[in-house]
């Protein structure tokens, strides 16, 4: 049975070769879809039940990466997500870890610097800020300079990406760049994906800047 937290090898090198790292790039799974009309912790919103975190150098390459699954505190897996993801209720009950570990380690991260890369990066950092106003803690949301590879990737509609009205599918972004993901909705899968991404917008010189992206209300 897979462990709880998966953890891959440490930072690159030793001594002075250590490798700094600059970016997160994370991904998460969660027990449903978002209603982006509510609050990111409003009762009626999905439960954090996965996350991966890849930590990558200045060009986008991986020194290190960890993976959680989340234990079940009194909500259990959607039935349409879980179809999605491949996570029950049950699987999460015997393989998760507290959630607290998993919002320890991306705050360390945040607080540490690191810019934060996802894919569609709205879904995922508002899914962490819920949790960690659920947790009583700060939800990070002003101290998080954030780049989203799916906005990213706008530059290349002109290269011959489709992107619709400003979006794209990741799976449609990996087939068109030759990216190979062969667990897709599985969160290190996904995080891997949009390193990929990552590695590939910073080698043609077409990475966005990072943004805050500031809370309407209390999203």
């Amino acid at each position: 049975m897979e462990a709880a937290a998966v953890i891959s090898d440490a930072i690159e090198g030793e001594g002075e070769n250590i490798k700094a790292p600059t970016y997160l790039v994370f991904d998460t799974e969660t027990t449903g879809l978002f209603n982006f009309k509510l609050p990111a912790d409003d009762p009626a919103q999905p439960r954090l039940a996965s996350a991966a975190f890849i930590l990558c150098d200045e060009a986008g390459r991986e020194l290190s990466r960890q993976k959680f699954y989340v234990a079940p505190d009194g909500w259990e897996m959607g039935e349409e997500a879980g179809r999605v993801n491949g996570l029950t209720t049950e699987f999460l009950a015997s393989n998760g870890v507290p959630v607290a570990e998993v919002l320890d380690a991306y705050t360390g991260h945040v607080e540490s610097g690191l810019i934060v890369v996802a894919f569609n990066s709205q879904f995922d950092t508002k899914m962490m800020r819920a949790e960690l106003r659920r947790a009583g803690r700060p939800d990070l949301f002003e101290q998080t300079r954030t780049i989203c590879t799916m906005r990213g990737l706008h530059p290349y509609g002109a290269d011959g990406l489709c992107i619709m009205r400003g979006f794209v599918k990741l799976s449609v972004a990996c087939e068109w760049f030759g990216i190979v993901n062969q667990n897709a909705h599985d969160a290190m899968a996904d995080a891997e994906a949009a390193r990929c991404l990552l590695e590939r917008m910073i080698a043609d010189g077409r990475l966005p800047e990072p943004k805050v992206y500031y809370a309407a209300g209390k999203d």
